[in-house]
């Protein structure tokens, strides 16, 4: 019909995602975070090499790894408790106590080795159960409970040892079983000497896959990761959250006085500083960078042994490129702020996922 004017008919164009391309990397880490640090460390180790063509010389590698188990054992129980929300700063008190005690056990009361052993990885798990039952039962937040059992304890090793280090008594096989060090620059890396200087990593592998079965594959382990995710959610389920938070402390505070144990046995010495302040916030670098949130609720015991492999290869590599030994804390610093920020990012995606 003439002046009717035809309705406008409006195609609409076909809805694009808007997702970026740093979304997808974000998604990306979300499913598949240990495969992220280890490319990470995969990378620090090719830039290193290549400026250095040492790094990866069984001699040098002997030490990184040495000091990526020594850290490693430490920040693998150190992700159970911050996965429930905690953090233990008195790690490394235990850590220069229990083989400390083990040793005058043996030298002054005539215990044998393998008895003072499991007595010394008990007064870990009693530090622990002290730091976990203050924390949860007088509701005093984790970081000055452990804070002030750090200085407590460190002044009792340094009173009793009166500053000095004490030596490791040498009892065969005890000695060659939990890492005594019999590598030198001459030996072959496939000779029984050399492994020797490589058994540290070994313990603290095994101490990684038992406790990544136990968090993924237990009931316990599902328990920390809900104490952790909501806490007042988890309690109307029926998870006893006090309980849980005391046992990952437990659990951390055996695993400190391992990690000293191995430490001891592999140097021959026991030396009362040898906890400082600083092993305690490499570990808990070497966690938040393995991609364990301070937060709560996630983390990853693999992600945390990968991370103290950067912290190590940071601290010896960067040595062997000629950088001074205070600029590895400058990397260190913007690897744990970079850390951080990435694990935000990463968590904001895992929340939307599951809404």
């Amino acid at each position: 019909m003439a002046g009717t004017v035809a309705p406008e008919t409006q195609v609409e164009a076909p809805v694009k995602s808007t997702r970026g391309w740093w979304e997808s990397v974000l998604t990306f880490l979300a499913r598949y975070r240990e495969l992220s640090i280890l490319a990470v460390a995969v990378l620090l180790v090719i830039y290193i090499q290549a400026n250095s063509s040492v790094f990866l010389s069984s001699a040098e590698m002997s030490v990184v790894l040495r000091d990526t188990a020594r850290i490693g054992i430490i920040a693998s129980g150190l992700v159970l408790v911050m996965i429930t929300g905690e953090i233990d700063l008195s790690v490394g008190a235990t850590y220069a106590l229990a083989p400390y005690v083990m040793i005058r056990m043996n030298t002054d009361w005539g215990w044998p080795l393998w008895l003072a052993l499991p007595v010394a990885l008990l007064i870990g798990v009693a530090i622990g159960f002290f730091n976990g039952a203050i924390t949860v039962k007088l509701r005093i937040p984790s970081l000055i409970t452990t804070l002030g059992t750090f200085f407590l304890l460190t002044g009792i090793t340094v009173t009793f040892a009166h500053s000095q280090p004490i030596r490791m008594p040498v009892h065969e096989p005890f000695n060659s079983i939990f890492t005594k060090n019999r590598f030198g620059p001459l030996d072959s890396l496939w000779s029984w000497d050399g492994l020797t200087g490589f058994t540290p990593i070994i313990w603290a592998i095994v101490i990684m896959l038992v406790l990544t079965v136990v968090l993924s594959r237990t009931v316990f382990g599902l328990h920390v990761i809900s104490t952790g995710s909501n806490l007042l959610a988890a309690r109307e389920i029926g998870v006893r959250t006090h309980r849980i938070k005391i046992s990952t402390f437990m659990i951390l505070g055996g695993l400190a006085a391992f990690a000293g144990v191995i430490t001891a046995v592999q140097s021959g010495t026991a030396a009362p500083d040898a906890g400082s302040s600083q092993l305690t916030l490499l570990a808990i670098a070497a966690a938040v960078i393995g991609g364990t949130a301070l937060t709560g609720g996630s983390g990853t015991v693999v992600g945390a042994m990968i991370g103290a492999f950067v912290v190590a290869s940071l601290n010896n590599g960067l040595v062997l490129l000629g950088a001074q030994a205070t600029q590895s804390d400058i990397y260190l610093g913007l690897a744990i702020i970079g850390a951080m920020i990435l694990n935000v990012q990463v968590n904001n995606v895992r929340l939307r996922r599951k809404g």
